[in-house]
């Protein structure tokens, strides 16, 4: 605790959770600062639902002192191209994400931003207790089972590799 973690498919990083904080007795825990290493992999809120399934589901399965885990979700939107109405959409989405996943005290705050008007700052709490732990299991499976039949859809639409000569005796044709 207290460390970045760095969140994964395979090899492909997807980003970082800067800020863990704990409670002085550990029972509760603070997520915040999460910055995603390429916005576009990102773009789906399933996948960004995934991750906050997968980073609750991995400090509550190896943490059991915990009861209580305050999310913040807070990333700068520089650089996501976003409507007018995008901060005000992605508030939201912010928020109903916290909500599937059974948090709840769940607050949208305005935020000030240079070039923005109008950014916000989700929060929300998710306490341990049976329902809780239920709705976090659900979803993290229906989440793992839609990012894969996602991730096996784009890989069949990618064209298969071709080898260094076959490419070669492309160029000779």
């Amino acid at each position: 605790l207290g460390e970045p973690l760095d969140v994964f498919d395979g090899k492909v990083h997807l980003g970082r959770l800067n800020a863990v904080s704990a409670s002085p007795d550990g029972s509760e825990l603070r997520l915040e600062d999460f910055r995603s290493t390429d916005v576009k992999q990102m773009a789906t809120w399933r996948t960004a639902r995934l991750i906050v399934a997968e980073v609750l589901s991995f400090f509550l399965e190896r943490f059991p002192s915990i009861n209580a885990v305050g999310i913040v979700l807070s990333a700068d939107i520089d650089s996501l191209e976003l409507p007018k109405d995008g901060p005000a959409r992605l508030a939201s989405a912010r928020a109903q994400m916290l909500q599937s996943v059974g948090a709840n005290d769940i607050h949208v705050t305005p935020r000030p931003h240079p070039r923005y008007s109008a950014h916000f700052v989700v929060s929300g709490v998710w306490h341990y207790n049976r329902a809780n732990a239920e709705l976090l299991a659900a979803t993290l499976q229906d989440e793992r089972a839609a990012y894969g039949e996602r991730k096996a859809l784009a890989q069949a639409a990618e064209p298969p590799a071709r080898s260094m000569l076959s490419r070669l005796l492309q160029k000779d044709r």
